[in-house]
Protein backbone atom coordinates (compact mmCIF):
# COMPACT_ATOMS: atom_id res chain seq x y z
CA UNK A 1 0.00 0.00 0.00
CA UNK A 2 1.39 3.02 -0.86
CA UNK A 3 2.50 5.42 1.77
CA UNK A 4 1.02 8.65 1.83
CA UNK A 5 3.46 11.51 2.48
CA UNK A 6 2.95 15.36 1.94
CA UNK A 7 2.94 18.89 3.65
CA UNK A 8 0.73 18.88 6.80
CA UNK A 9 -0.08 21.76 9.77
CA UNK A 10 -0.07 20.11 13.23
CA UNK A 11 -1.99 22.49 15.79
CA UNK A 12 -3.08 23.12 18.71
CA UNK A 13 -6.47 22.59 20.18
CA UNK A 14 -7.02 26.46 20.16
CA UNK A 15 -7.03 25.98 16.06
CA UNK A 16 -11.06 24.33 17.06
CA UNK A 17 -12.08 27.32 18.65
CA UNK A 18 -10.50 29.70 16.64
CA UNK A 19 -11.54 27.89 13.12
CA UNK A 20 -15.20 27.78 14.92
CA UNK A 21 -15.66 31.33 15.74
CA UNK A 22 -14.14 32.48 12.34
CA UNK A 23 -17.04 30.18 10.36
CA UNK A 24 -14.41 30.50 7.43
CA UNK A 25 -13.57 27.59 5.10
CA UNK A 26 -13.36 25.18 7.64
CA UNK A 27 -16.98 25.32 7.89
CA UNK A 28 -20.39 24.41 5.92
CA UNK A 29 -23.56 26.42 7.12
CA UNK A 30 -26.36 23.71 7.40
CA UNK A 31 -30.15 24.26 7.05
CA UNK A 32 -30.12 24.66 10.52
CA UNK A 33 -27.76 27.57 10.54
CA UNK A 34 -24.87 25.72 12.30
CA UNK A 35 -21.31 25.46 10.90
CA UNK A 36 -19.92 21.78 11.12
CA UNK A 37 -16.69 21.18 9.84
CA UNK A 38 -15.58 19.78 6.71
CA UNK A 39 -13.02 17.64 7.82
CA UNK A 40 -14.70 14.88 9.99
CA UNK A 41 -12.48 11.74 12.03
CA UNK A 42 -14.39 8.34 11.64
CA UNK A 43 -13.16 4.85 11.35
CA UNK A 44 -13.32 1.59 13.36
CA UNK A 45 -12.87 0.71 16.50
CA UNK A 46 -8.94 -1.70 16.62
CA UNK A 47 -10.84 -4.78 17.39
CA UNK A 48 -13.18 -4.71 14.56
CA UNK A 49 -10.17 -3.74 11.93
CA UNK A 50 -7.01 -3.89 13.38
CA UNK A 51 -4.21 -2.03 12.26
CA UNK A 52 -4.10 1.72 10.87
CA UNK A 53 -7.65 1.46 9.59
CA UNK A 54 -8.75 2.43 13.34
CA UNK A 55 -8.83 6.31 14.36
CA UNK A 56 -6.44 7.81 16.97
CA UNK A 57 -9.35 10.42 17.92
CA UNK A 58 -7.21 11.94 21.28
CA UNK A 59 -4.43 12.85 18.41
CA UNK A 60 -7.15 14.20 16.21
CA UNK A 61 -8.61 16.47 18.94
CA UNK A 62 -4.87 17.38 19.67
CA UNK A 63 -4.10 18.92 16.67
CA UNK A 64 -7.10 21.10 16.64
CA UNK A 65 -9.47 18.37 15.14
CA UNK A 66 -13.21 19.72 15.83
CA UNK A 67 -15.56 17.01 14.25
CA UNK A 68 -16.02 13.20 15.11
CA UNK A 69 -17.84 10.88 13.15
CA UNK A 70 -19.39 8.14 14.45
CA UNK A 71 -22.38 5.20 15.03
CA UNK A 72 -23.93 3.19 17.48
CA UNK A 73 -23.32 -0.01 15.46
CA UNK A 74 -19.54 1.07 15.31
CA UNK A 75 -19.34 -1.00 18.52
CA UNK A 76 -19.74 -0.45 22.50
CA UNK A 77 -15.47 0.09 22.10
CA UNK A 78 -15.76 2.76 19.39
CA UNK A 79 -17.82 4.93 21.06
CA UNK A 80 -16.44 4.81 24.35
CA UNK A 81 -13.28 5.57 22.61
CA UNK A 82 -14.13 8.56 21.50
CA UNK A 83 -16.16 9.70 25.29
CA UNK A 84 -12.70 8.87 26.77
CA UNK A 85 -10.73 11.38 23.89
CA UNK A 86 -13.31 13.71 24.78
CA UNK A 87 -12.89 13.62 28.18
CA UNK A 88 -8.96 13.80 27.91
CA UNK A 89 -8.73 17.29 25.78
CA UNK A 90 -11.28 19.50 29.17
CA UNK A 91 -9.94 22.54 27.46
CA UNK A 92 -11.28 22.63 24.83
CA UNK A 93 -14.93 23.78 25.17
CA UNK A 94 -17.62 21.21 24.24
CA UNK A 95 -19.53 23.75 22.16
CA UNK A 96 -16.63 24.07 19.78
CA UNK A 97 -16.85 20.14 19.54
CA UNK A 98 -19.01 18.52 16.40
CA UNK A 99 -19.52 14.96 16.96
CA UNK A 100 -22.04 13.15 14.62
CA UNK A 101 -23.71 10.12 15.21
CA UNK A 102 -25.96 7.42 13.41
CA UNK A 103 -28.03 5.16 14.79
CA UNK A 104 -30.04 2.15 12.98
CA UNK A 105 -33.12 1.96 10.48
CA UNK A 106 -34.89 -1.07 11.34
CA UNK A 107 -35.92 -3.29 10.09
CA UNK A 108 -32.98 -2.35 7.31
CA UNK A 109 -30.24 -3.89 7.79
CA UNK A 110 -27.40 -7.28 9.11
CA UNK A 111 -27.15 -5.07 12.31
CA UNK A 112 -30.82 -5.50 13.19
CA UNK A 113 -30.29 -9.00 13.72
CA UNK A 114 -28.14 -7.80 16.81
CA UNK A 115 -30.76 -7.51 19.93
CA UNK A 116 -28.67 -4.52 20.76
CA UNK A 117 -29.04 -2.40 17.70
CA UNK A 118 -32.63 -3.94 16.80
CA UNK A 119 -34.64 -1.04 19.25
CA UNK A 120 -36.52 1.89 18.71
CA UNK A 121 -35.12 5.18 17.14
CA UNK A 122 -35.56 7.35 19.66
CA UNK A 123 -33.79 4.37 22.03
CA UNK A 124 -31.07 4.18 19.55
CA UNK A 125 -30.49 8.06 20.32
CA UNK A 126 -30.52 7.61 24.35
CA UNK A 127 -28.19 4.71 23.84
CA UNK A 128 -25.70 6.37 21.77
CA UNK A 129 -25.39 9.71 23.34
CA UNK A 130 -25.07 7.58 26.80
CA UNK A 131 -22.32 5.44 25.56
CA UNK A 132 -20.34 8.86 24.26
CA UNK A 133 -21.21 10.07 27.69
CA UNK A 134 -23.13 13.03 26.31
CA UNK A 135 -26.50 14.88 27.24
CA UNK A 136 -26.62 15.70 22.83
CA UNK A 137 -25.08 15.59 20.33
CA UNK A 138 -24.62 17.95 17.23
CA UNK A 139 -26.06 15.90 14.55
CA UNK A 140 -27.77 12.14 14.48
CA UNK A 141 -28.30 10.42 11.19
CA UNK A 142 -30.91 7.44 10.23
CA UNK A 143 -27.85 5.09 9.07
CA UNK A 144 -29.19 3.79 6.24
CA UNK A 145 -32.62 3.39 4.64
CA UNK A 146 -35.32 0.48 6.79
CA UNK A 147 -36.22 -2.40 4.64
CA UNK A 148 -39.80 -0.19 3.24
CA UNK A 149 -40.28 3.63 3.08
CA UNK A 150 -42.83 3.22 5.23
CA UNK A 151 -40.62 1.73 8.07
CA UNK A 152 -37.83 4.08 6.97
CA UNK A 153 -40.46 7.57 7.28
CA UNK A 154 -41.52 5.87 11.00
CA UNK A 155 -37.74 5.99 11.77
CA UNK A 156 -37.65 9.66 10.72
CA UNK A 157 -40.34 10.84 12.93
CA UNK A 158 -38.27 9.22 15.85
CA UNK A 159 -35.68 11.02 14.71
CA UNK A 160 -37.96 14.15 14.91
CA UNK A 161 -38.95 13.62 18.20
CA UNK A 162 -35.33 12.77 19.28
CA UNK A 163 -34.75 16.12 18.07
CA UNK A 164 -37.39 18.12 19.87
CA UNK A 165 -36.28 16.32 22.65
CA UNK A 166 -32.95 17.87 22.72
CA UNK A 167 -31.08 13.80 21.87
CA UNK A 168 -29.37 15.38 19.65
CA UNK A 169 -29.42 19.40 17.66
CA UNK A 170 -29.94 18.45 13.75
CA UNK A 171 -31.04 15.32 11.99
CA UNK A 172 -30.32 14.07 8.58
CA UNK A 173 -29.58 10.74 6.30
CA UNK A 174 -26.95 8.50 5.31
CA UNK A 175 -26.77 6.07 2.26
CA UNK A 176 -30.01 8.03 1.17
CA UNK A 177 -30.55 8.64 -2.89
CA UNK A 178 -32.56 10.94 -4.23
CA UNK A 179 -35.86 9.29 -4.63
CA UNK A 180 -35.90 8.59 -1.29
CA UNK A 181 -34.90 11.73 0.24
CA UNK A 182 -37.51 12.99 -2.04
CA UNK A 183 -40.18 10.63 -0.45
CA UNK A 184 -39.29 11.76 2.78
CA UNK A 185 -40.12 14.95 1.87
CA UNK A 186 -43.20 14.51 0.23
CA UNK A 187 -44.81 12.78 3.26
CA UNK A 188 -47.11 15.12 4.80
CA UNK A 189 -46.41 13.40 8.25
CA UNK A 190 -42.67 14.61 8.31
CA UNK A 191 -41.53 18.53 9.34
CA UNK A 192 -37.82 18.35 9.08
CA UNK A 193 -35.76 18.47 5.97
CA UNK A 194 -32.33 16.91 6.43
CA UNK A 195 -29.54 18.79 7.52
CA UNK A 196 -27.22 16.34 6.08
CA UNK A 197 -26.83 13.33 3.68
CA UNK A 198 -23.79 11.57 4.21
CA UNK A 199 -23.11 8.68 1.58
CA UNK A 200 -19.94 6.82 0.03
CA UNK A 201 -18.73 9.26 -2.61
CA UNK A 202 -14.83 9.85 -3.76
CA UNK A 203 -13.12 10.56 -7.04
CA UNK A 204 -13.57 8.14 -9.58
CA UNK A 205 -16.65 6.80 -7.16
CA UNK A 206 -19.48 9.44 -8.23
CA UNK A 207 -20.99 8.90 -11.60
CA UNK A 208 -24.36 7.40 -12.53
CA UNK A 209 -22.71 4.05 -11.93
CA UNK A 210 -21.58 4.46 -8.34
CA UNK A 211 -24.32 3.49 -5.56
CA UNK A 212 -27.43 5.02 -7.57
CA UNK A 213 -29.44 3.25 -4.63
CA UNK A 214 -27.62 4.46 -1.14
CA UNK A 215 -26.30 7.97 -2.87
CA UNK A 216 -23.17 7.96 -3.76
CA UNK A 217 -24.25 9.06 -7.24
CA UNK A 218 -23.88 13.01 -8.57
CA UNK A 219 -27.96 12.99 -8.75
CA UNK A 220 -28.00 12.82 -5.25
CA UNK A 221 -24.83 15.50 -5.04
CA UNK A 222 -27.52 17.51 -6.79
CA UNK A 223 -30.28 17.18 -5.63
CA UNK A 224 -29.32 17.48 -1.96
CA UNK A 225 -27.92 20.85 -3.38
CA UNK A 226 -31.00 21.82 -4.52
CA UNK A 227 -32.81 21.69 -1.39
CA UNK A 228 -30.40 22.45 1.31
CA UNK A 229 -29.60 19.87 2.42
CA UNK A 230 -25.39 19.57 3.55
CA UNK A 231 -23.91 16.23 1.26
CA UNK A 232 -20.87 14.70 3.25
CA UNK A 233 -18.59 11.82 1.57
CA UNK A 234 -17.45 8.88 3.73
CA UNK A 235 -14.59 7.14 2.71
CA UNK A 236 -13.70 9.68 0.34
CA UNK A 237 -10.57 8.00 -0.62
CA UNK A 238 -11.88 4.93 -0.85
CA UNK A 239 -10.01 2.71 1.53
CA UNK A 240 -13.53 0.88 2.69
CA UNK A 241 -13.43 -0.72 -0.42
CA UNK A 242 -9.29 -0.89 -1.12
CA UNK A 243 -9.23 1.61 -3.74
CA UNK A 244 -6.80 4.40 -1.88
CA UNK A 245 -7.94 6.88 -4.65
CA UNK A 246 -4.77 9.11 -3.82
CA UNK A 247 -2.68 6.19 -5.60
CA UNK A 248 -4.36 7.29 -8.95
CA UNK A 249 -2.09 8.50 -11.59
CA UNK A 250 -3.81 12.02 -12.00
CA UNK A 251 -4.04 12.37 -8.41
CA UNK A 252 -0.39 11.66 -7.61
CA UNK A 253 0.05 14.35 -10.71
CA UNK A 254 -1.56 17.04 -8.97
CA UNK A 255 -0.52 16.88 -6.08
CA UNK A 256 3.32 16.82 -7.29
CA UNK A 257 2.17 19.95 -8.96
CA UNK A 258 0.79 21.70 -5.53
CA UNK A 259 3.84 20.04 -3.23
CA UNK A 260 0.84 17.61 -1.06
CA UNK A 261 -0.06 14.40 -0.45
CA UNK A 262 -2.21 12.49 -2.82
CA UNK A 263 -4.99 12.27 0.06
CA UNK A 264 -5.04 15.94 0.10
CA UNK A 265 -5.88 16.23 -3.30
CA UNK A 266 -8.67 14.35 -3.21
CA UNK A 267 -10.00 15.26 0.26
CA UNK A 268 -9.43 19.17 -1.41
CA UNK A 269 -11.41 17.98 -4.06
CA UNK A 270 -14.65 17.08 -2.38
CA UNK A 271 -14.42 20.13 -0.10
CA UNK A 272 -13.73 22.48 -3.39
CA UNK A 273 -16.57 21.55 -4.87
CA UNK A 274 -19.91 24.41 -4.71
CA UNK A 275 -21.61 23.62 -2.33
CA UNK A 276 -18.94 22.14 -0.59
CA UNK A 277 -18.81 18.49 0.38
CA UNK A 278 -17.60 17.70 4.22
CA UNK A 279 -15.46 14.65 4.28
CA UNK A 280 -15.62 11.87 6.50
CA UNK A 281 -11.94 10.16 7.20
CA UNK A 282 -10.19 7.52 8.88
CA UNK A 283 -6.28 7.83 10.09
CA UNK A 284 -4.31 6.82 13.30
CA UNK A 285 -1.03 7.74 12.37
CA UNK A 286 -0.26 11.55 13.70
CA UNK A 287 1.00 12.60 10.49
CA UNK A 288 -2.36 11.19 8.73
CA UNK A 289 -4.62 13.03 10.84
CA UNK A 290 -2.50 16.43 10.29
CA UNK A 291 -2.39 16.13 6.81
CA UNK A 292 -6.29 15.23 6.65
CA UNK A 293 -6.79 18.67 8.47
CA UNK A 294 -4.51 20.53 6.45
CA UNK A 295 -6.86 20.85 3.16
CA UNK A 296 -6.78 24.84 3.11
CA UNK A 297 -2.54 25.84 3.74
CA UNK A 298 -2.18 25.81 0.09
CA UNK A 299 -3.40 27.37 -2.92
CA UNK A 300 -5.95 24.62 -3.57
CA UNK A 301 -7.15 23.11 -6.89
CA UNK A 302 -7.15 24.99 -10.42
CA UNK A 303 -10.75 24.55 -12.20
CA UNK A 304 -9.02 22.47 -14.62
CA UNK A 305 -7.78 20.63 -12.30
CA UNK A 306 -11.22 20.03 -10.41
CA UNK A 307 -12.24 19.11 -14.10
CA UNK A 308 -9.65 16.08 -14.88
CA UNK A 309 -10.04 14.83 -11.37
CA UNK A 310 -14.29 15.00 -11.66
CA UNK A 311 -13.65 12.55 -15.25
CA UNK A 312 -11.17 9.96 -13.34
Amino acid sequence: MMMRFGLFLVCGSSVCVARHAAQGPDYVQLNTGAWMPLANLGGTAQSVRPGDHYSNYSEFLRVGGCGIDTALTYTDTINVQIADAIAAHPSIPRPQLWVTTKVPCCPGSSFCSDPEYNISTLAAMAKNNALLRLKTTELTLLHHPCTTTEETIQAWLQLELGLRQGLTKAIGTSNFNAELLAALAADPRTHVTPAVNQCNHAIGNHNKSHAPTTGGDDETVSYCAAHGIAYSAYSPLEGLHGGNVFELPKVVAVAARHNVSGAQVALRWLVQQSPPISVVTAAHRPQYIAEDLDLFSWGGLTPQEMVELAAI
